[in-house]
């Protein structure tokens, strides 16, 4: 018991304790529950209150397990070194199990006691504290069969991970955006029948039913009991091992990339444009906290814009411009990386800072920039009109390259030199002001530009002239260095 007591603690050192807690996650947690409980309290019946606040540790709890706190269930990359010390298979299993379970309860009950705490007046005193153990079994459900996907994926996995956790980005944003809004559906269920069945919170809330706990009740059990056999004897993932940095959208952007090595990269500049160009994508810590932005701009589709209205052509050029919104998170994650002791590598070469800077800020607009905003002026073109798209496309994403010159800061963080838990303690605190200015400025040059921008030409002018000056910049850059 000693030695399993000394595992778990050693674990949780390690993942979540001392500088590594995640203070501010669970405090928005405390606050996003508290806010979202308090309107619906006085809506809905015990039930549906249930289901409602069973909802939240479901979205608030599975997204971040599919990104940052992946490595919970994946391998212990210090299996080997802990292997060779007393202690047995066995303890090593159910430390692994533990501490996936003291952290996963930690962060559901992080929104399920505010929920009890405003439970409305038909939940009794005994049914609140019934209400955070049904959460935190939900939650320990899903994390189980999280585990047994990525066992049955095993290392080629991660693109269906990313993908899976861009669905839930979407769905939750759009449950947040409708969900408020069909509270009289809630209000009208006693228990759950019907539709209500395929939803894991109904299955867990099922106590709270008027007429028992049914199927639902039934299943719930049996989730349970699965989860249990899971977590006891299916085997953890295999530790992710070195793979090709290749890509389907790497291949295609080789034409882009060779210009861009030819007229915009300077000669010291090129190795660190090709090491991010290859890298960056490749890391999954980085891919699984980005990509799934990508979903925040097509929600806007996903609401209905229709473009034969005013309203709807003004939607799609919001989605023009959104890739910059959001650009502050995106380069916060540039210096992620699994393996930050790699860097020695590049530390100790003759290569200049400024050039590493000017390298890799140009690779995350050939890599990352260029073929989303080409991505939505396509959208925008097949679900608005080509004329809308060619008007906008070259000022967005003239804008966006210039809010990416704008907010690289040189003498930051590395490229590919930070654990990911590690920059989100240090790099966080100036993100909010970065992401509300940038967001509030591209929205407001989306709108001027829809409305005052008369035809496609000025913007491809605009978008020339600064291609224009970067080429010229770059020639001149070679000629002093020649």
């Amino acid at each position: 018991m000693n030695r399993l007591t000394s595992l778990v603690r050693a674990q949780l050192s390690g993942e979540v304790l001392g500088e590594r807690t995640p203070v501010a996650a669970l405090a928005m947690q405390v606050v996003i529950s508290a806010l979202l409980c308090a309107v619906v309290r006085g809506e809905v019946g015990g039930f549906g209150y249930a289901v409602f606040a069973l909802c939240l540790p479901l979205a608030l709890t599975t997204v971040p397990l599919l990104g940052e706190l992946a490595p919970l269930l994946r391998a212990d990359p210090a299996t080997e070194w802990v292997g060779a010390l007393p202690v047995t298979p066995r303890d090593l299993r159910l430390s692994r199990v533990m501490t996936l379970l003291l952290i996963m309860g930690a962060l559901a009950a992080a929104s399920l006691i505010p929920a009890a705490i405003l439970a409305p007046g038909s939940m009794s005193v005994a049914e609140r504290p019934l209400l955070v153990v049904m959460g935190v079994l939900q939650t320990w459900t899903v994390a189980a069969a999280l585990l047994l996907l990525q066992v049955v994926l095993g290392r080629g996995g991660d693109t269906v991970m990313v993908a899976l956790q861009t669905v839930l980005f979407v769905a939750i944003m759009v449950g947040v955006l409708v969900g408020l809004r069909s509270l009289g559906a809630l209000a009208a269920i006693e228990g759950p029948t019907g539709v209500w069945l395929l939803l894991p919170p109904a299955w867990f809330s099922a106590p709270f039913a008027a007429a028992g706990p049914g199927t639902a009740g039934v299943i719930a059990a049996g989730a349970v009991l699965l989860a249990a056999a899971v977590l006891a004897l299916a085997p953890f993932p295999p530790a992710p091992r070195a793979r090709s940095t290749s890509s389907v959208l790497g291949t295609l952007l080789t034409p882009a990339r060779i210009l861009a090595e030819r007229l915009w990269v300077t000669p010291e500049e090129r190795g660190p444009f090709g090491f991010i160009f290859d890298a960056l994508p490749a890391e999954r810590d980085f891919v699984v906290r980005t990509y799934p932005l990508v979903a925040a701009p097509l929600l806007l589709v996903l609401m209905g814009a229709d473009a034969t209205t005013v309203e709807g052509e003004g939607l799609y050029a919001l989605l023009l411009f959104a890739p910059g919104a959001y650009l502050p998170f995106v380069l916060m994650h540039v210096p992620t990386s699994a393996t930050p002791a790699a860097r020695w590598i590049v530390d100790t070469s003759p290569a200049d800072p400024r050039a590493e800077d000017g390298g890799a800020r140009k690779a995350v607009a050939v890599r990352l920039l260029l073929p989303l905003y080409l991505a939505m002026g396509a959208l925008v073109a097949a679900l608005a009109s080509p004329a809308l798209a060619l008007r906008l496309w070259p000022v967005a994403l003239a804008s966006g390259l210039l809010v990416l010159k704008l907010l690289w800061r040189p003498g930051g963080p590395r490229p590919l030199s930070t654990e990911a838990q590690e920059l989100q303690s240090t790099g966080a605190s100036g993100l909010g002001g970065d992401l509300l200015t940038v967001a509030i400025g591209m929205t407001l040059l989306a709108v001027v530009s829809w409305q005052k921008l008369p035809a496609a030409g000025p913007g491809w002018a605009l978008l020339g002239a600064m291609a224009a000056i970067a080429v010229t910049g770059t020639a001149t850059a070679r000629a002093r260095a020649t």
